[in-house]
């Protein structure tokens, strides 16, 4: 059986195919910006009062990634608010993101009761980060999150083998090359970009 495929169905395939191209050109790198600089402040916060034998090294994470939560919900819920369409491409994203939320919850989870040493808690989520940005590289078609992405995959291997303390300085350098660089990236894309 054959179905027919109408002058209107085409217009919308061709309509979702300029709105794709568009998306890959929007995404300004504002989250990967955000989360990486609050994941930076953090773990090198954090290493630094366990440094210094403070009894609380811990407490830079909850206060600054329930700041972030907060302001990625509000821009978040803005950009959701402003597009047109939804296309494949954001929903794509979407799914991924909150995908990755629920496993770092469970990871975090995982640590906080003991179950897996707080070394490979810290693997586990920079193997997390590798995977999120370079899921997110292939989809945007952005070679730096791509490249991000793999190079947190190794960093994450190099941190099983090292003393735990300085596991946090691994998730610094992590942030940086999977979140930082191709943030910036993405930005300069964007504005050069949104001149033409």
């Amino acid at each position: 059986m054959e179905t027919q495929f109408t002058e209107q169905d085409s217009l919308r395939v061709i309509h979702e195919m300029i709105e794709n191209s568009k998306a890959k050109l929007k995404d300004n790198g504002f989250f990967y910006l955000l989360w990486g600089w609050l994941v930076l402040i953090a773990s090198l916060s954090n290493f630094f009062l366990l440094k210094i034998e403070f009894e609380q090294a811990w407490l830079p994470w909850p206060v600054l990634m329930f700041s972030g939560g907060i302001v990625s919900g509000i821009a978040g819920y803005r950009l959701g608010k402003k597009a047109k369409v939804r296309t494949m491409l954001d929903s794509s994203m979407i799914y991924l993101w909150y995908g990755f939320l629920v496993t770092l919850l469970i990871i975090l989870i995982s640590g906080s009761s003991g179950k897996i040493s707080w070394s490979v808690m810290d693997a586990l989520i920079i193997a997390l980060y590798g995977l999120g940005t370079f899921v997110s590289g292939g989809i945007l078609k952005f070679k730096p999150l791509i490249f991000g992405g793999i190079f947190s995959w190794g960093i994450a291997i190099v941190t099983l083998f090292i003393p735990d303390i300085y596991c946090l300085l691994m998730v610094a350098l992590s942030i940086v090359v999977s979140y930082l660089i191709p943030g910036y990236m993405l930005r300069s894309r964007f504005n050069n970009n949104s001149h033409v």
